[in-house]
């Protein structure tokens, strides 16, 4: 009964090693629909969640199939991970909520996204990148794994409270759809990216009334430099007045 939903669902048989790889992947984008949920919430059981899609997706998979694939399986797990350090550097607030603070976009962020995006599609192609097999993968291979890096890099601008990560995740999403859809259409795949897509709409209108981050506190030693130039200027100016 199981396998033949999993079937009608997936289109793949569970006794092919293709199959078990389709079922972890969609196991993994279900983790990542509970994680964005989740942290939409500002909940910081969400960043378990992620390590658990990276977990059941990409660790498991390389394990089992293609130990190279650990070069790419192990940097989404330090990204989860340093989500998870990252957000808790927020008030907390409960058992597991964080009091998120907004912060804004700034150039130097869209540089070291765009840069990491980079990294994490080179490393994806893992080995295939230095004996140029890469350069025969095909278009909709490229758009996997360029939204598969879209989607896990976005994790790392919510982690900071950029509230635009939250379109990024539904524009890898939607990336997602759009490819699946062209390529095959299974529906347990399109569900699940359809569903992560929504549920980063839904964070970044949950997302929408953030107070923003506040200056921090200057040091005793800012607050004396301070003094000293002000009182130097206050001289100056007396003796302009002489």
């Amino acid at each position: 009964m199981v396998e033949s939903i999993i079937d009608s669902l997936f289109q793949l048989s569970l006794s092919t090693s293709s199959g078990v790889q389709i079922l972890l992947f969609a196991i993994s984008a279900l983790f990542v629909v509970i994680a964005a949920l989740l942290l939409a919430h500002r909940n910081d059981l969400g960043w378990w969640a992620l390590i658990m899609a990276v977990f059941s997706g990409p660790i498991i998979s390389a394990m089992k199939y293609d130990l190279y694939a650990l070069f790419y399986g192990v940097p989404l797990l330090l990204l989860a991970i340093f989500g998870l350090w990252r957000f808790s550097r927020f008030e907390l607030k409960g058992k597991f909520i964080r009091m998120v603070t907004r912060t804004q976009l700034t150039v130097t962020s869209v540089v070291g996204l765009l840069a990491g995006i980079i990294l994490l599609v080179a490393l994806h192609f893992n080995v295939f990148l230095f004996n140029g097999s890469y350069l025969s993968a095909t278009p909709e291979v490229w758009a996997m794994y360029v939204s598969d890096a879209v989607i896990f890099a976005s994790f790392v601008l919510i982690a900071r409270g950029v509230r635009s990560g939250w379109l990024l995740l539904a524009a890898g999403a939607i990336s997602y759809v759009v490819v699946y859809f062209l390529v095959s259409p299974m529906l347990g795949m399109l569900g699940l990216y359809v569903f992560t897509a929504l549920a980063a709409l839904y964070g970044w209108y949950q997302w929408r009334a953030l107070p923003a981050a506040s200056q921090p506190e200057p040091t005793q030693e800012e607050i004396a430099l301070e003094a000293a130039a002000k009182a130097a200027l206050d001289k100056l100016n007396s003796a302009d007045d002489k």
